[in-house]
């Protein structure tokens, strides 16, 4: 009896499944001006609420003694983030005929699946995979699909990846409005036409001083898996076809690579996505930055872009330019809590003679110039930062500058921020749209309880063309979690 007791009093090893469970609730309410002959303000009162859960550690340990399974020993998660949102105010019921159906397909979603997946990392130490709604990101491309991705890391630091499944989209039922597909109201039947995406990559992982990674994916609609989907022919009697016509929307290849040399003091980087589709380079991203002390940075970096759409769109018709930027700043930790930031870019506009006509341009090249300054103080429990800026050249003018303060009372439960900004804008092609706008902000964050924030915005808005701008935000989030599982003997 007595050796029964000592036995029960031993402390024993436990496998524990840990749960965390995180809520965000956002409330909002302002106003906004409605184009038209007679300009008038529709109110807009949102209420947001974000449910995150993510359940860890459901493989136990391998060994009895163990109170964690060990890294290498590989686990299993399962993590999911839903969205409910609703607006009460009259932004959409006031619309008229020909904005209302694109508000209400932009806004009148009331559940968002975000994603949601089982993830399974490092099982026999070389496995990797994620089953259910996820989204990924490649160089400068980003995608999300429901579906599965696997990885398998190989002794040469090399590891494959497949995946595949549908990509989301924003015409479901739980579909995500980023994906709204291009030039598309969401309410036609073929925009909610099932695509499939299949990709495949290739990476260099467990270097210290590089990572890099190249992708191919392609997403296309089958007429054979959307034969229910009928669309209007355009006769007058509203006959319909046989169906969504087959075709490939996306093919794309992308890569990315990150260096860090000479112990950090120089971090090279480039990404890149191809569109295989129009045969063109979509985006490419290229620079470096260089640490020249410990208290002096350097960072340099040359963008250049072009819009990019599905290859069924008819935007692909129109003829594009590319957008290039090249940009250099500066930092400086000048000590006693001080940062300075100094930051030039140049834009660059190429022009082409117009092939129908033969016309040449006024110049091959057009600039746009911009610069910035900041400084920064931070100390334990207060920091302010101003900010100044000018943009010109190509496009117009744009200047303009802030200051932010925050202040930290009561051990950190309360944080009062305070902001104010000043824009000054004028178009070089349209001389109507020319003014100013300033601004004053109030926000609070309040430790309700470990884990509980309530946070309130509220800001003033004073321009020329706004005769009422006031808007205010809620924002109130509970996160938190739990140990559950079983004793181990």
């Amino acid at each position: 009896m007595i050796l029964s007791a000592c036995a029960w009093l031993i402390p024993r090893a436990a496998a524990a499944t840990e749960v965390r469970v995180g809520s965000r609730t956002i409330g909002e309410g302002y106003v906004v001006m409605a184009p038209g002959p007679e300009p008038r303000l529709l109110r807009r009162t949102r209420l947001v609420q974000y449910v995150n859960l993510g359940v860890y550690e459901l493989l136990a340990p391998r060994e009895v003694d163990q109170w964690r399974r060990d890294e290498a020993d590989g686990q299993i998660e399962i993590v999911a983030s839903m969205r409910v949102r609703h607006d009460f105010g009259d932004f959409t019921r006031d619309a008229g005929p020909d904005s209302g159906p694109v508000l209400t397909s932009v806004d009148g979603r009331q559940i968002d699946l975000m994603y949601g997946y089982v993830q399974g990392r490092r099982l026999g130490n070389f496995f990797d995979f994620r089953a259910g709604r996820q989204f990924e990101t490649s160089g400068l491309d980003w995608y999300a699909f429901d579906g599965g991705w696997a990885r398998a890391t190989t002794p040469a630091h090399l590891a494959v990846e497949v995946f595949g499944g549908l990509q989301v989209n924003g015409a479901h039922v739980f579909g995500w409005p980023t994906w709204q597909l291009d030039g598309t109201s969401g309410n036609e039947p073929a925009d909610r036409a099932g695509s499939p995406m299949l990709g495949t990559a290739i990476s260099l992982v467990e270097y210290r001083w590089i990572h890099a990674r190249v992708a191919y994916r392609r997403t296309f609609t089958p007429a054979g898996i959307n034969r229910n989907i009928l669309e209007p022919t355009g006769a007058a009697d509203g006959s319909v076809n046989e169906g969504v016509i087959g075709g490939v929307d996306q093919e794309l290849v992308s890569a990315t690579v990150n260096m860090n040399l000479a112990k950090g003091i120089l971090s090279p980087f480039a990404a890149a996505r191809f569109n295989l589709g129009t045969l063109r380079l979509d985006d490419l991203s290229v620079g470096f930055g260089l640490a020249v002390s410990e208290r002096h940075s350097i960072r340099a970096q040359y963008l250049r872009t072009i819009p990019s759409f599905d290859l069924d769109s008819i935007f692909n018709l129109f003829t594009l330019q590319p957008f290039e930027d090249v940009r250099l700043s500066y930092q400086v930790r000048a000590g006693g809590g001080w940062t300075l930031l100094g930051r030039g870019s140049a834009r660059i506009f190429r022009n082409q003679t117009t092939a129908a006509l033969g016309v040449e341009p006024d110049a091959a090249v057009t600039l746009g110039w911009g610069g910035a300054l900041a400084a920064l103080w931070q100390h334990k429990r207060f920091a302010v930062r101003t900010d100044a800026f000018a943009q010109g050249g190509e496009g117009g003018l744009r200047a303009g500058g802030s200051v932010d303060g925050q202040v930290r009372v009561l051990n950190d439960r309360i944080g009062i921020d305070l902001r104010s900004y000043f824009t000054r804008y004028q178009d070089d092609q349209v001389p109507e749209r020319e003014g100013f706008g300033l601004s004053f902000q109030v926000g609070a964050d309040f430790k309700l309880w470990d884990g509980v924030h309530l946070t309130l915005l509220a800001e003033e808005l004073l321009t020329p063309y706004l005769t009422h701008a006031f808007r205010g935000l809620a924002n109130l989030a509970v996160d938190w979690s739990f140990r559950a599982g079983r004793r181990r003997s």
